[in-house]
């Protein structure tokens, strides 16, 4: 507990130091959506001006990783691995992830916001003072497991903000989304094709076998010994 409550503070001494949050925060939510570790080359590769990324210079975004780790957001594994010009070389690459112990690892997605772009498209981009909002997100969860069912909950409010309906609502809106897209199965519809089936069901069992019961027991009836009229 004392240890969640000073990592959350020194992360928001450290987020007060930043004139713009921007940065930072989408480089935690990249790592979120990488989910793995990452090399560094690709993170500046995606993250730098090349990918449109928020970062221009290297050493900016080296110096925040490694601020990151001292923080234990993120952890960092350095490995050797063979050239891919020349095998019989080797160099230590390397990599970072988000660490899933972090108190902040559940609540990274609650600094973006969503918005409908088109029928069934959605778009996000980042809240104002991200970071800030992430931490009062955390801290919000203080004392408890922050990971069980903690990124579901975020969702679901987000989703509520946006759309401004209740929790009954949101949850609606999520089967509804997941039956479409197969995920989960929704009910079957009760049509007027299943009550056609199953009106001509019953017909195949009684309408057509009730006259057949009718004239075996007609034949029955005069063949049997006193049933014929006296002439």
């Amino acid at each position: 507990m004392h240890e969640v409550r000073s990592m959350l503070e020194e992360f928001g001494r450290y987020s007060a130091l930043q004139r713009d949050q921007a940065p930072l925060a989408s480089l935690l939510i990249y790592l979120k959506r990488k989910g793995g570790y990452v090399q560094l080359n690709q993170i500046w590769r995606e993250l730098g001006p090349a990918g449109g990324g928020p970062f221009w210079n290297q050493t900016t975004l080296i110096n925040k990783l490694d601020k990151l780790e001292r923080l234990e957001v993120v952890t960092m594994e350095r490995r050797i691995i063979p050239s891919p010009r020349d095998e019989a070389k080797k160099k230590t690459n390397t990599f970072y992830r988000l660490s899933p112990t972090t108190p902040l690892y559940p609540y990274i997605f609650g600094m973006l916001k969503i918005y409908k772009q088109e029928p069934d498209k959605y778009s996000s981009e980042l809240v104002a003072k991200p970071l800030d909002h992430l931490q009062k997100l955390a801290s919000r969860s203080e004392g408890r497991d922050p990971l069980v069912g903690r990124e579901l909950e975020v969702a679901r409010e987000l989703i509520g903000e946006v759309f401004s309906v209740g929790g009954d609502e949101v949850k609606r809106m999520i089967k509804e989304r997941m039956a479409r897209k197969g995920l989960i199965r929704g009910r079957k519809p009760v049509g007027k094709a299943v009550g056609e089936g199953d009106a001509k069901g019953e017909a195949g069992e009684t309408g057509k076998a009730a006259p057949r019961k009718r004239r075996r027991s007609q034949r029955k009836e005069m063949h049997e010994p006193g049933s014929e009229t006296a002439e």
